[in-house]
């Protein structure tokens, strides 16, 4: 009776180990199988799904692994083709700055010809060939901060040469946000505006002024713009605004905001609703003020 009993407990402990191991490569593939799934539907389509087995679960691996590598063809298929679209659209976009920009750099050029100083004509057509080089260099879409101060500044010296003691400007940036990338040319056509739209010849530099300032707030850069323009008559700053965010094909020639149109488009292209551009105007004192919110890298920081 004591044989028999212990033969039965031994033989009861073989089977539970049996079955156990029978249960784990049963269930293995399951438990990673769900893991997988699990992963996936997290948003990583590298998870390995590797069958070890020939049978239902095996199959349903297979089945799942073919399904989730269509899945990540055709996502960067689209990817692809969205970045093409948007690379096509940067480049219409500023297509359409660089002829208006090239009118008033070539205008203060030859004002200052006209006026003999052949020295000042020559640094002046040095500065535009290096900021023509860089506006027109389509292959680099984001710049440093401090690449597009420095292009907004050359742009500005030249309009001093033109209109010398007409106007005072501040371009306050901090050093510590040099490093930060932003999209390019999103400061120098808010000059341009400026000398097209609200400079005015006949006052003195006190009564003329261009203000940049840039900030940063928690995770977001703040680029605040000012000038000394005209009173906007009633409704004309809403009309203003209602144009810069109206949808434009790249190929409208229309020209009245265009300026701030390809500024807000830039924006959404890069950062979509992250970004903020707000107008703004004194109905007492006139002006203009302009303020622009997107994120940033903090890892950017010096």
């Amino acid at each position: 009776a004591l044989i028999l009993v212990l033969i039965g407990l031994v033989s009861l402990f073989v089977m539970i180990i049996a079955a156990s191991l029978v249960a784990m490569q049963i269930t293995k593939p399951i438990k990673q199988l769900t893991a997988n799934v699990w992963r996936v539907e997290q948003g990583d389509l590298s998870a390995p799904f590797v069958a070890t087995t020939n049978d239902e679960i095996g199959l349903l691996n297979r089945q799942f692994q073919r399904m989730i590598q269509r899945i990540d063809r055709l996502i960067k298929r689209e990817y692809r083709l969205a970045l093409e679209n948007r690379t096509n659209e940067l480049r219409a976009l500023q297509s359409q700055l660089n002829p208006h920009f090239l009118f008033n750099a070539l205008q203060s050029i030859g004002t200052t010809t006209l006026q003999g100083d052949r020295k000042i004509a020559y640094r002046s057509i040095t500065g535009l060939s290096q900021m023509m080089r860089y506006s027109m260099n389509n292959e680099q879409t984001i710049v440093t901060l401090k690449q597009e101060v420095d292009h907004l500044q050359a742009y500005i010296r030249l309009q001093q040469q033109r209109f010398p003691e007409r106007f005072r400007y501040i371009v306050d940036v901090p050093w510590h946000l040099n490093d930060i990338e932003v999209p390019k040319m999103i400061l120098q056509p808010f000059a341009e505006n400026y000398f097209k739209h609200a400079f005015r010849q006949q006052l003195a530099s006190t009564e003329n002024y261009l203000a940049y300032k840039v900030r940063t707030d928690g995770g977001r850069l703040i680029i605040q713009i000012e000038n000394s323009g005209a009173i906007l008559e009633t409704g004309r700053l809403e009309e203003i605004d209602r144009k810069m965010r109206m949808h434009r094909s790249p190929e409208d020639l229309e020209t009245s905001g265009i300026g701030l149109h390809n500024i807000y488009e830039r924006l959404l292209i890069f950062y979509g609703e992250e970004a903020n551009m707000t107008l703004s105007s004194s109905a007492v004192e006139g002006g203009f003020k302009i303020v622009i919110r997107i994120p940033y890298e903090k890892g950017d920081l010096a």
